[in-house]
């Protein structure tokens, strides 16, 4: 899958877990560059994450391309935290619709949705 060889990907040192149709499930360790001015991880990295997930998901059984994300950030991750994103196709063809999970370790700290078109 050229998901899978993304240079952004490797910028990030992500890393896919799972895969399967309508699936995915990628890991990324907080790095000190990826902190913002409160020295936890910033939302942006968080937020590539979940997209990163939701990219492969999307295109495991079509190719689409995104149309809206959006997520809601419930607790913080700091430096050398390992983060876990999920995305699961909760329906849709054409316009499919996902939702979104990351966690640091068990705990929930960012969830949402998106929609991708293809």
């Amino acid at each position: 899958m050229e998901l899978l060889s993304d240079p952004f990907r490797k910028h990030l040192g992500c890393e896919v877990e799972e895969v399967r149709e309508g699936y995915a499930r990628v890991r990324g360790v907080v790095r000190e560059e990826f902190l913002n001015m409160y020295n936890l991880a910033h939302g942006g990295f968080i937020m590539a994450l979940a997209d990163f997930a939701f990219a492969i998901s999307a295109n495991t059984d079509a190719k689409r391309v995104a149309a809206n994300i959006s997520l809601s950030f419930y607790a913080p991750a700091n430096s050398g935290d390992t983060l876990i994103a999920e995305a699961e196709k909760v329906k849709g063809k054409r316009l499919a619709f996902y939702r979104l999970k990351v966690y640091r370790g068990k705990e929930l700290i960012a969830e949402g949705s998106a929609i991708a078109y293809g």
